[in-house]
């Protein structure tokens, strides 16, 4: 009996290898994205006061500050978007040593 291991072994892949599961999700947030919903989820999902928008944005900012921004990992603010680079290049002064 023939055991077929290219089956077994896409079975058992899990975490960031889950191919079955990140089909699924793409699938279902496109259907989501193209449902007309979007704009209802987001009012749904926004503050209800002011009390609640300055949690959420203490909350965003606690997160942003554990996000990579560069070699310092210094946080990032409310809004801006992450310094595009090539990959493997660190720091700002990406010239050959001795330039």
């Amino acid at each position: 009996m023939k055991h077929d291991s290219s089956k077994s072994r896409s079975s058992k892949i899990q975490g960031e290898g889950d191919y079955a599961s990140a089909k699924k999700y793409n699938e279902e947030s496109s259907a989501f994205a193209h449902s007309g919903k979007v704009e209802q989820a987001a009012k749904k999902a926004a503050p209800r006061n002011a009390q609640e928008k300055s949690e959420m944005q203490h909350a965003e900012s606690e997160g942003r500050s554990h996000a990579k921004n560069g070699e310092n990992g210094s946080d990032l603010s409310l809004g801006s978007k992450p310094e595009k680079r090539a990959p493997g290049k660190k720091g700002s002064d990406q010239s050959a040593p001795g330039r």
